[in-house]
């Protein structure tokens, strides 16, 4: 459940974000005399190149070093209204070549519908949003966007979104899109579904107060694998979310309950994580930060209640940008730093520290399935992911990222036959 993560802090749609610039007058086509209904034009091109030299710390079969290449290209219109409503088509396609042992689902596709939805503006300022979108859950990370991947998260969905008596409320149900090889072929997958919403409140009439949200969200599947073994897992997921920031700190609190059945037994799991940030008087502007995070673990395996925290749909780098290890049946301590060197150029270190809760359940490696079994015996600690990364603002329509991570192996890792991984990672974002 860690809060402040790599590439999370993007919303679904990025062109909504930005503020006007020259390449967004060029894409902005009025379709009437009086500007009340709008074209907007787009697209984005990003090409990621990734190396890594012992995926799953060398646990797994046919471990081998790889360097991937991955591209992907976004193309949208965007068709708006003075009142409200609209109507959002974006295509997408994604290559990978290079990955070992084989390649994801979710970073090879041809051409096909990353979103395309339509907003209904209702009474009292709500707003109806139906078709296949990304969810932008407003901060909580336990629904990302999966940016790290090639193909980014998305579900076929309604999604309903209003203001009542001065609270932000959100309700949605839908599917995960389910990626398929062919064109214009993704569909809705029929073995899993989500749904929940949330409320969403400043403590206070400033407009810098602490921002309380309160979730819930039901996520059923046919099957989910965890050291007890693979069930259909029904699980329901409430929790509270604080957030805030001032000229010097920033914070950002969550803990969560999960509930629910694991087959014939019941789930009982917990998660908390935070993130807090002190913005330094000092030269390049550092933000020196903490970071923490908390899933439990499942303490009795074989027995009627499962105690593993699912950390529902994070990003595929949820630690560090390396795709190496899994958040459940985690304790972890992240101490960072971040520095602006110059304004369209920052660098961040850090070292995430990482436990297991449960010597009894399993470490977990992406996308979220056992890489070593618990026996009860050996040490608690882990890992440590230790890594470097720097972006570059290039132009206002080009980005560069570059990063580092090494990561440790605990004693537990190298009794089982693991060793330290390294992971090398480039990314250009071209916007248009």
């Amino acid at each position: 459940m860690k809060l402040f993560r790599w590439a999370e802090d993007c919303s679904a749609l990025r062109d909504d974000q930005r503020s006007l610039s020259r390449l967004d007058e060029l894409r902005y086509i009025p379709l009437d005399s009086s500007g009340s209904v709008w074209l907007t034009l787009g697209g984005e091109y990003r090409l990621k190149s990734e190396y890594l030299d012992s995926p799953d710390y060398g646990l797994g079969r046919g471990d081998e070093a790889y360097t991937a290449f991955g591209e992907r290209f976004l193309t949208h219109a965007d068709l708006r209204t003075s009142l409200g409503l609209r109507t959002f088509l974006q295509l997408s396609a994604a290559t990978d070549g290079g990955r070992k042992p084989a390649e994801r689902p979710f970073d090879r596709s041809r051409a096909d519908i990353a979103q395309a939805f339509v907003d209904v503006p209702l009474p009292d300022a709500a707003v109806l949003r139906i078709g296949r979108q990304e969810l932008d859950a407003g901060g909580n990370r336990l629904v990302s966007l999966r940016e790290a991947a090639n193909l980014r998260l998305a579900f076929d969905m309604a999604h309903l979104a209003a203001r009542i008596a001065g609270v932000d409320a959100v309700a949605f149900y839908g599917r995960p899109v389910l990626n398929r090889q062919r064109s214009f072929d993704d569909r809705g997958n029929p073995a899993e579904k989500f749904l929940g919403g949330w409320l969403q409140q400043r403590v206070g009439t400033d407009p810098r107060a602490p921002l309380l949200n309160v979730f819930f969200f039901e996520r059923d599947r046919a099957r989910a694998v965890y050291e007890q073994g693979a069930a259909s897992d029904d699980r329901r997921t409430i929790g509270l979310r604080l957030s805030g920031l001032d000229a010097t700190w920033d914070y950002a609190l969550q803990a969560a309950r999960q509930y629910g059945t694991f087959g014939a037994a019941r789930i009982d799991a917990f998660g908390a994580a935070g993130d807090v940030g002190w913005h330094a008087p000092w030269p390049w502007q550092p933000r020196i930060a903490a970071s923490f995070g908390y899933a439990s673990g499942d303490r009795r395996p074989g027995d009627r209640t499962l105690g593993t925290f699912d950390v529902l749909y994070p990003n595929l780098g949820y630690f560090s940008d390396a795709p190496v290890y899994y958040p459940g049946n985690t304790a972890d301590a992240q101490p960072n730093i971040t520095c602006t060197l110059t304004p369209s150029l920052s660098a961040r270190a850090g070292a995430d520290v990482i436990f297991r809760v449960s010597k009894l359940d399993a470490i977990y490696g992406p996308p979220g399935v056992p890489a070593l079994l618990g026996r009860g015996m050996g040490p608690s600690y882990v890992t440590t992911l230790a890594y470097l990364r720097a972006d570059w603002t290039v132009s206002p329509y080009a980005q560069l990222s570059i990063s580092y991570v090494h990561g440790d192996a605990g004693t537990l890792i190298r009794s089982a036959g693991g060793h330290p991984v390294n992971y090398g990672g480039m990314t250009v974002d071209l916007h248009f």
